[in-house]
C-alpha cells in the first residue's frame, strides 16, 4: 500500500510539507502545529525542523530553539535550523551556547556565520571576538550588508569613541550646577538646576549679609540650597549612567534585530 513503511501506517512528512507552509502563510499556525505533531508521521530530521519552524512562527521560542538544536548536521535543514536557532537563542538571552555550534559550521554560509558571531560578540561585550568575526564581512551581499554596517557602527561607538563619564558629569555639576545635566544631554534640566540653585543661593547670601549666619532666614534657604546642590551632583551622575545604559540597551536591540532579519533574505 502507498505510504506504508517499516513503521506501520506512518508516512513521511514530505507528502504534507507544502500544506504545512500553506497553513503558516495563511495564519493557520495552530492548525499547522496540530498537523506536524500528529503521530501519523515518521520521525525524521525534516519533521523535527518543521516542528521547530511552526513553534518559531507561534513565538514559542524555547521550544523552537530546542527543536532547531535537535536537527542533525547531515540534514538538508541543518543550516536554516542552525542560524534561526542562533537568532532565537540570542533573543532568549543566551549569547554563549550558539557560539560553539556556529564555529563548528563549515558550510556555504560563511559570511552569515561571521555576522551572527559578530552580533553575539557585541551582546557579550567581547570586542576581540567581534574583530575576529568581522573579518568575514564583505559588505557586498545585499542581505548582510546593512547588518555588517550597523555592527561596525555599534563597535566604533562602544569601543573606539569616548563614552560619557558619570564622574565627569558629577564633577561638572559640582563646579557649575546643572552643567553635568547639560553634558548628559538634558539641557533644559541643566538650565533649571542652575537657575534654581542660583536663586536659593542668592537668597541665602542676602540674608547672611543682612541677618547673620545663625538667623533662620539664612539657615532655611541655605539648607535648601545645599540639598539642591548635592541632588544636582547626584542627578548629573545618574543622568549619564542612565544615558549610557539606555544607549547600550538600544544598541543591543539593534544587534538582535540584525542577527535575525537577514535570515529572511538568505533563506527565502
Amino acid at each position: 500500500m502507498p505510504g506504508i513503511s517499516a513503521q506501520g501506517l506512518k508516512k513521511p512528512l514530505g507528502e504534507d510539507f507544502e500544506f504545512v507552509n500553506y497553513l503558516i502563510e495563511n495564519d493557520l499556525k495552530l492548525d499547522a502545529r496540530k498537523l506536524v505533531w500528529s503521530p501519523e508521521y515518521i520521525e525524521t530530521d525534516s519533521l523535527v525542523f518543521v516542528r521547530g519552524w511552526v513553534e518559531y512562527q507561534l513565538k514559542e521560542l524555547e521550544r523552537a530553539r530546542d527543536l532547531f538544536a535537535a536537527v542533525p548536521q547531515e540534514s538538508a535543514f541543518y543550516p536554516k535550523a542552525l542560524f534561526y536557532g542562533t537568532a532565537v537563542s540570542a533573543h532568549l538571552g543566551d549569547y554563549d551556547s550558539p557560539v560553539q555550534r556556529l564555529e563548528q559550521y563549515s558550510g556555504p554560509y560563511a559570511e552569515l556565520k561571521g555576522v551572527q558571531l559578530a552580533g553575539l560578540a557585541l551582546l557579550r561585550d567581547d570586542p576581540e571576538a567581534f574583530r575576529s568575526a568581522a573579518r568575514a564581512f564583505s559588505y557586498s551581499d545585499y542581505a548582510l550588508c546593512a547588518a555588517e554596517q550597523e555592527f561596525d557602527k555599534i563597535y566604533k561607538s562602544r569601543y573606539e569613541s569616548r563614552q560619557k563619564s558619570p564622574l565627569l558629569a558629577a564633577a561638572a555639576s559640582a563646579l557649575v550646577p546643572g552643567l553635568g545635566k547639560i553634558y548628559a544631554g538634558k539641557t533644559g534640566e541643566g538650565i533649571s538646576s542652575l537657575l534654581l540653585i542660583g536663586a536659593t543661593g542668592a537668597i541665602t547670601a542676602e540674608h547672611w549679609i543682612k541677618d547673620g549666619i545663625s538667623d533662620w532666614k539664612t539657615i532655611l534657604p541655605g539648607l535648601i540650597t545645599a540639598v539642591l546642590y548635592i541632588g544636582n551632583i547626584y542627578g548629573s551622575y545618574m543622568s549619564v549612567s542612565i544615558y549610557n545604559t539606555d544607549l547600550k540597551n538600544a544598541q543591543n536591540t539593534a544587534v538582535l534585530y540584525n542577527v535575525h532579519i537577514p535570515l529572511r533574505s538568505v533563506f527565502k
